[in-house]
């Protein structure tokens, strides 16, 4: 969903989201469900135990998330869990996410686009079958042993209490937060957005995935002012790039477009990217409200941020160029533009500003899947979140306190597996370095390992990190050493000799 240059090639796209969708489709009997071709006309998924059916889905094409989940409760039951996509999806925006359960996403990448290609619109799961374990005495020992790590840390009491929203301020006194468009990295209003606000003013309680001990995420409705009534889940620390990152300081107004881009099913981030671009470009003079339907794009303008996400999702207008990506933006507007859009490998930056936060410039630098905040700040980090999400396991638990040797030991109980610790590791490697080489086959190589321009041209001018920048040369060094650390050639190809070490032989680079 981020093409190199030809559109029929791009960068490998991988995605996750929690709830309880995956251990359904485990109960029904299912490691996977693997969806090719596509149908002439919209269709849903529903599984059913070994019933598995395609059913007609054009009464459910262009609602939003709140309307069909709503609709797929009363269709087929509340205990089916689905998977689905809204109007962004459908309209193949290039940062369409797949929903669940209204709130959750799994938003980086495009894959919403992916699914409304092949006109479906959800798959509706519901299992009633047991699932065995190889091993019950080991699973008990190391379930036993994950507990302990987890309730031994302080990180676990400070993820339940406030999930990813802990951070708000922090990042800002930091200097490390997406502000203005990332020019910045602390924010003058951020005790107005802080996890401390929505505590008091909006969250009425808290919610899990399926069996997770952290409870991180928390349910919020808006009390008062003209988005009264609305509900919402967060914010959480990533919101920041309709935040921030927007120049908004008004927590409902802020809950209001997060809230929107769920319903439409786009990637918030990715939004949040593409909307604080177009308010910087505004500002500069490269664009006008003639450009935008009409719509002047001022920073913290939540009223225009609604109606540019409006456009988007449906493909009207001037939403049919947003809905691309920034490349195409810059392509559009001019390469005056290039400096602040704050991409790699076509896909937005994530919420935090690397220049004072060292580490993240390999994090976005190297990930396989364009600006991935999650990927991890070197090759051992990387390594363990590969087995984090091929594993399916949230990355969360592992942040207050869960061992890689207990996930390990958890997997070999349960699936019979006889994996050393340098098996395990041996995997990771070779699943970051297939990944490498699917987008080294479509174009890619060194010279899209970037960040741009602004974070080597632009020092951070207030707060705590004023002055700090990237440099060029800092960049090539860094990717040097992590090339050669990784086994691959200077301009970042798997060598020969590395494949075959992995036993991927088979790959051609």
């Amino acid at each position: 969903t981020f093409p190199k240059s030809n559109p029929d090639t791009t960068g490998i796209c991988h995605t996750n989201t929690g709830g309880r969708w995956a251990p359904e489709l485990k109960f029904a009997g299912y490691d996977a469900v693997r969806v090719t071709g596509a149908s002439y006309k919209p269709v849903g998924i529903v599984i059913e135990n070994d019933e598995v059916q395609m059913v007609p889905a054009d009464k459910y094409w262009g609602m939003g998330i709140y309307d069909l989940q709503n609709a797929l409760d009363r269709d087929f039951s509340r205990q089916h869990k689905s998977v689905y996509i809204g109007p962004g999806g459908e309209n193949l925006v290039r940062y369409a996410s797949i929903m669940t359960e209204i709130h959750r996403a799994a938003g980086r990448g495009g894959a919403g686009a992916v699914m409304g290609s092949k006109n479906l619109k959800f798959i509706a799961v519901r299992g009633t079958k047991a699932i065995d374990i190889d091993d019950k005495n080991a699973w008990k020992t190391a379930n036993k042993q994950a507990w302990t790590e987890l309730l031994a840390s302080g990180g676990f009491h400070e993820w339940r209490k406030y999930g990813t929203a802990m951070v708000l301020t922090a990042s800002s006194d930091w200097g490390s937060e997406a502000v203005y468009n990332f020019r910045e990295g602390t924010y003058e209003y951020a005790d107005e957005l802080s996890a401390e606000k929505a505590y008091r003013n909006l969250w009425v309680g808290d919610d899990a995935c399926y069996m997770c001990p952290i409870a991180c995420l928390h349910r919020g409705v808006i009390r008062k002012g003209r988005f009264s009534g609305m509900t919402h889940d967060g914010p959480e620390y990533e919101g920041v790039m309709m935040g921030a990152n927007c120049g908004v300081r008004d927590l409902a107004g802020w809950m209001a477009n997060t809230s929107a881009s769920d319903d439409y099913g786009l990637c918030f981030i990715s939004m949040g990217n593409v909307l604080g671009f177009l308010m910087e470009a505004y500002e500069k003079g490269i664009i006008q409200a003639t450009d935008l339907d009409g719509i002047p794009m001022k920073w913290g303008d939540v009223d225009a941020m609604l109606e540019i996400q409006k456009k988007v999702a449906y493909g009207q207008g001037c939403g049919k160029l947003l809905g691309q990506n920034l490349r195409a933006l810059v392509d559009a507007w001019g390469k005056e533009c290039e400096d602040f859009a704050i991409e790699t490998k076509g896909q937005g930056w994530a919420a935090w500003n690397t220049r004072a936060l060292k580490g993240f410039e390999t994090t976005y630098l190297t990930a396989n899947r364009g600006a991935d905040h999650l990927t991890g700040v070197d090759i051992a980090t990387q390594n363990t979140r590969v087995m984090n999400d091929s594993l399916g396991i949230c990355v969360f638990p592992q942040m207050a306190g869960f061992k890689s040797e207990t996930m390990n030991a958890l997997l070999n109980a349960a699936a019979g597996y006889r994996f050393s610790m340098a098996d395990f590791w041996k995997s990771a490697e070779r699943i970051y370095t297939l990944e490498r080489s699917f987008n080294v086959a479509n174009g890619f190589d060194r010279a899209d390992d970037t960040v741009p321009p602004r974070m080597y041209k632009e020092a951070l001018s207030v707060g705590a990190a004023k002055g700090a920048i990237l440099t060029e040369d800092g960049i090539n060094t860094l990717l040097d050493q992590y090339y050669a650390d990784r086994g691959w050639d200077q301009n970042g190809i798997p060598t020969k000799a590395r494949l075959e070490e992995l036993g991927l032989g088979f790959v051609s680079t």
